[in-house]
């Protein structure tokens, strides 16, 4: 049976999307480098991912480690998404509320002038 490893690795970039999980039969990493070199197998040809090794946050072949990891990453980001999605939505009509109000005060300004 193949042996697996399982990773989780930071992502930078996306502010919603935090890490990435993927599964890889095999690695290569050394002390002397501050990179691990991923293999895959894509169409029959052996392709190589390069992560920094301070992205890494789990590499293991323990599954059952990786789902819990995995879900505790997951149900802690959710709770914050949640917590976002409602902040966004009393931005948003906070935002609409002060384009109102400004709207409505340089009409009575144009008003109050002519």
């Amino acid at each position: 049976m193949l042996r697996m490893y399982y990773v989780i690795q930071r992502h930078q970039g996306d502010p919603k999307k935090h890490y990435l999980a993927y599964t890889v039969p095999r690695y290569i990493s050394s002390k002397n480098s501050q990179n691990v070199i991923f293999e895959f197998q894509v169409e029959g040809k052996i392709k190589r991912k390069w992560a920094p090794k301070t992205e890494i946050i789990l590499l293991t072949d323990n599954r059952e480690l990786f789902k819990t990891t995995l879900n505790r990453l997951e149900t802690l980001k959710q709770t914050h998404l949640e917590k976002i999605d409602t902040a966004q939505t009393l931005l948003n009509n906070e935002l609409s509320a002060l384009l109102t109000s400004m709207q409505e005060e340089f009409e009575n300004i144009k008003k109050s002038v002519e």
